[in-house]
Formats: C-alpha cells, structure tokens, sequence
C-alpha cells in the first residue's frame, strides 16, 4: 500500500512538471530561448572585446618600444657616420709680405728683412708666409714655427696651439714684429702660457727681434698682469737708469682663441681692432 502511495507521489511531481511544461505557453519558451541566446553571444562578445582590447595595449605598447629603439638607432648611426664639424681655425685676415724658405734662411735674417721694409702700411699688421722650401710653398706648423725661431719651448706648450704665425706692423718710428697664434682651448694654454713664462723670454726674443743680452737679469722673472687698451696683458718687465719700469715684451688675448706676443702697445691695439673689426 505504501509503495503505492509513494509511486503515485513521484508520478504525481513529474506529472505536475509536464502539466507545468506543457501549460507554458510556447511563445514565452521561445523567448526565453532566445534572451537567454543572445545574454550569451553578449557575454561571447564582451570576451572577445576585453581580448581585443588587451592584444591592442599589447600591440601599441610594442610599437612605442619598437619607435623608440628605432630613434634611438638612428641617432647613433646617424652621429656614427657624421663627422662632427670643426671649428675654424685661423689668426685672423690679414695681408702678406713676401714669402721666405725656411731651409734658405733664418730668424735672424727674416726679423732684418722685415724690420726695414718700408713699403708696409702703418698701423695695418701683415703676416710673414714662411714656406718649408721652394719645391714645397707649404706654410710651416706649430712644431715647424717654433724650431724655426729656435725656440726650446715646452712639448705641452706648443701642443696648446692650432697655428703660429709671425707677423710685422709699421707703427710709425719703426717696424715692430709680433707672434700671433690661434690655441686649442683657452683654458689649458693660459695655463701653459703661466707655467711657460719663467723661459718665455728665451724662447720667442728672437721672433719678436729682441736684444737679450741687454736683458739678461731679467730672465726667470715673473710677469705681472695689467691692461692695454682696456685688454688684459701679462708683461715682463724691467727698470731703466732712472728707475722707472719698462716693458721688455707681453702677451695678451686679442680674442678668446687668438693670443699675441709683441713689444709694442701700439702693435696690440691695431692688431686687435683689426681682429675686431672682422668679427663685426
């Protein structure tokens, strides 16, 4: 009797659930089929966007880095084979006298040449072309200059220029020669010019046409600062018979590259208004 009673509930359950079933309305079944159709494709959908959307950080991410390391190379190959340019070297403009062979002639001789030449313009510098030989009109270098002034200066402080040239100027009296030089930093040849002046004397008294012998207690001396034309100039210096100081020689920056070593402030003045006178 109880086996019967429990058949007839489950019968009953799974009856009432297809009565249920079978008095739903098949539209609504349909519908329901179908909402619950497209919550999935938008569920699909939004996946699909959210993957799309992390593959498109992705992908911009790598490009960036890829634009970068692309700049980067190009910069480095592009200054690998680009030669940075170099600043110009000169002493300035200046006219010339005539030429002289290193291997024809001397200092000496060069300094008497020049120094008696009339045909010079006064107060206008000229340059003095000195040539390795007849066969080779090449202008002599730094090294080359300074032996042929039979100069004994320092290794480091002829490194320190670019271009050493002699040169001449008519100042009115007399014809007075001058060093002009172009240096490769400002800094390190003031600083070899200072450690170079207890033997500067020797070293350049016969470019600059100077009679040592009358200045022998001089050498070793120190030179002292002060201004020339409103140019600051380091000047050796000795006293005469009444005591009074006077300048044996000096040198002194026309420019912030270019020095001059000269005996007279007449000879700096036209030099560097002439230099002046260039740049503007």
């Amino acid at each position: 009797m109880e086996n019967e009673n429990q058949k007839k509930i489950v019968h009953t359950y799974a009856d009432d659930l297809a009565k249920a079933m079978d008095t739903t309305d098949a539209k609504v079944v349909q519908e329901l089929l179908e909402q619950g159709r497209e919550k999935e494709l938008l569920a699909k959908e939004e996946v699909t966007k959210k993957k799309q959307k992390v593959w498109y950080k992705l992908g911009a991410i790598v490009f960036v880095v890829g634009a970068i390391l692309s700049l980067a190379y190009s910069i480095y190959h592009y200054k690998s084979l680009t030669v940075p340019p170099e600043k110009p070297v000169s002493v300035g403009v200046f006219p010339s006298t005539k030429a002289f062979v290193s291997n024809e002639t001397d200092i000496r001789k060069v300094i008497e040449s020049i120094t008696s030449d009339s045909s010079f313009e006064k107060d206008r510098p000229y340059l003095v072309p000195i040539v390795k030989n007849a066969d080779e009109p090449t202008l002599l270098g730094v090294k080359e200059s300074f032996d042929f002034f039979e100069s004994k200066a320092s290794e480091p402080f002829i490194a320190s220029f670019n271009i050493v040239r002699l040169g001449i100027i008519n100042i009115g009296e007399r014809n007075v020669p001058f060093v002009i030089a172009s240096t490769k930093d400002a800094e390190s040849s003031t600083k070899e010019f200072l450690i170079a002046e207890n033997s500067l004397l020797q070293n350049i008294y016969k470019a600059l046409g100077i009679d040592i012998s009358v200045y022998d207690p001089e050498i070793g001396k120190s030179f002292v600062g002060e201004f020339l034309y409103n140019i600051p100039v380091r000047s050796l210096k000795y006293k005469n018979k009444e005591g009074i100081d006077q300048t044996i020689f000096f040198y002194a920056r026309a420019t912030q590259d270019i020095v001059v070593m000269t005996t007279s402030p007449q000879a700096l003045k036209a030099i560097y208004n002439n230099l002046i006178g260039q740049i503007n």
